[in-house]
């Protein structure tokens, strides 16, 4: 099959390459989409946790230093000695009686209580976590122990304490207060998390102390990987597996000051890109129809163009067969006189132009006449056959044209071939067809036979008109000499030959 037209071809390949860069640009807008959506999602993860983190140390460190206060007043002589209103008022100040901050006690050594922000029932903290830190621990730091229920108000609180030491260093009791842990709760709420979100307070060893939503409350989490992840560093933002749960998530996290608590915030990596799927959804799903209803007339399109191409070439070839049936004998398969007049005028014009000789045999079955009126029409038809397969075996070679020109006659037109190369030629065609043997009983040779005249011209000279006259005189002068003969008209320096 022939190549599309070169324009066909092309629109072809801009249609394609156009569908292609579509999809390219659209793919790159998406990948900037989603690139930006994950940068905006970083950045205000990482702005949360800081502002909660700062947050909640503002907080614990308004609160030490209510606790400070009252450490470093009991150092006084004159505050241990001042009247018990007086004493409270100068060691609690207003952050101590604070709705969200929970008692603030003095308590002795052996844990009962000395002073208390507000009045409650007797109690003693011997047990508690953060009385026995302080007398093992001599350290003045402070220290923030697990959460506690609260015995005087029933509510989860997160414990600051300090040691109180004798002028010796000896262990002389502890100031402790509660933050109550719906501080955080409300802190976690003004964040504005999205649904899904999750925000933690947890403690350097792992426990999770507030969480919003409230699921995993007390939840010690020191073995997930995503918590080691936040252990190693103050703060960060990584891609990991849910603390509580098994879903993939985005940490943003950071150590709450100097203090033993770390602040994370957790987001579903499905809710980060919900809004970038929905748009690449939709805009993916528009290039791709806009693609593919290209693609589609561009299909429909190329087999239009192939479906006329392939109609144009058998026109083409319906005209080749035409053309040729109108130059071609039907019976014999040989050209016609069409196309002898055609070839002989054209052979004639290349000689004189490139001066070649150029030969002509003119050959006619012997009482052919006779063979029709013996064996009828339709062995006259076959024994014409034959003869035009003897002269195709004999005088074909390049170049030359073999003719049927009338009922029984027969032409060779030759090409650059001389006079002698035209006898020899000649002379096969006459033994090419005796040697059919077919039957003539009218015929003198008892076979078919043929009579052949030959005419050559010299190079640039002679026209068409006279090669086919010396060729007929030639042919008549071999019917008239008894048949089954060729005769060569006369040379330019010789006359007619005869075998």
């Amino acid at each position: 099959m022939r190549r599309l037209v070169p324009s066909a071809a092309w629109l072809v390949l801009f249609n394609a390459l156009v569908a292609a860069a579509l999809c390219g640009v659209c793919a790159v807008m998406l990948l900037e989409m989603r690139r930006e959506i994950d940068e905006r999602a970083k950045v205000t993860a990482r702005s949360l946790v800081t502002l909660m983190a700062r947050d909640i140390a503002r907080n614990v460190e308004l609160y030490d230093l209510s606790l400070r206060g009252i450490v470093d007043g009991m150092k006084e002589q004159r505050v241990r000695e001042a009247d018990p209103e007086l004493r409270h008022m100068i060691l609690f100040d207003r952050a101590a009686t604070a709705t969200n901050f929970g008692l603030i006690a003095l308590l002795d050594s052996e844990g009962g209580p000395i002073l208390t922000s507000r009045p409650m029932a007797p109690f003693n903290a011997r047990d508690r976590e953060y009385f026995q830190h302080h007398l093992r621990d001599p350290s003045p730091d402070l220290f923030i122990g697990k959460a506690i229920l609260s015995r005087s108000s029933g509510r989860w609180g997160l414990p600051l304490s300090r040691r109180v030491s004798h002028p010796d260093g000896g262990f002389a009791g502890v100031v402790v207060g509660v933050i109550f842990l719906d501080h955080f709760e409300q802190l976690f709420a003004t964040a504005g998390r999205q649904a899904g979100d999750a925000i933690s307070l947890l403690t350097r060893d792992g426990t999770v102390l507030m969480r919003d939503p409230k699921a995993g409350v007390g939840t010690n989490v020191a073995q997930s990987q995503s918590f080691q992840t936040m252990r190693a560093a103050r703060e960060g933002l990584f891609d990991g597996t849910a603390m509580i749960g098994e879903d993939q998530r985005r940490f943003a996290f950071s150590q709450v000051g100097d203090l033993p608590l770390v602040v994370s915030l957790s987001v579903p990596l499905e809710t980060i890109y919900a809004a970038w799927w929905r748009k690449a959804i939709t805009l993916g799903g528009i290039v791709l129809i806009l693609c593919g209803a290209t693609l589609v007339l561009t299909a429909l399109l190329r087999r239009e163009l192939i479906q006329r191409r392939k109609a144009e070439q058998a026109t083409a070839r319906l005209n080749d067969e035409l053309r040729q049936l109108a130059v071609t004998d039907p019976l014999t398969g040989l050209n016609n006189r069409r196309r002898f007049d055609e070839v002989l005028a054209r052979d004639l014009r290349r000689a004189q132009r490139m001066g070649h000789p150029l030969a002509l045999i003119l050959l006619d079955a012997d009482a052919f006449k006779a063979f029709n009126d013996c064996y009828g029409h339709q062995h006259g038809d076959t024994a014409l056959r034959t003869i035009a397969e003897a002269l195709v075996r004999a005088a074909a070679r390049p170049g030359a044209t073999l003719c049927r020109i009338g009922g029984e006659e027969f032409a060779a037109i030759l090409p650059e071939t001389t006079w002698i190369e035209a006898e020899a030629t000649a002379r096969r065609i006459r033994a090419a067809v005796i040697a059919n043997a077919l039957q003539h009983a009218a015929s003198p040779h008892g076979v078919v036979t043929v009579s052949l005249g030959v005419a050559c011209l010299a190079p640039g000279t002679g026209s068409a008109q006279s090669l086919v006259a010396a060729a007929d005189a030639a042919l008549y002068e071999a019917k008239g000499g008894g048949r089954n003969t060729y005769v060569m008209a006369p040379a330019p320096l010789s006359g007619p030959r005869a075998a």
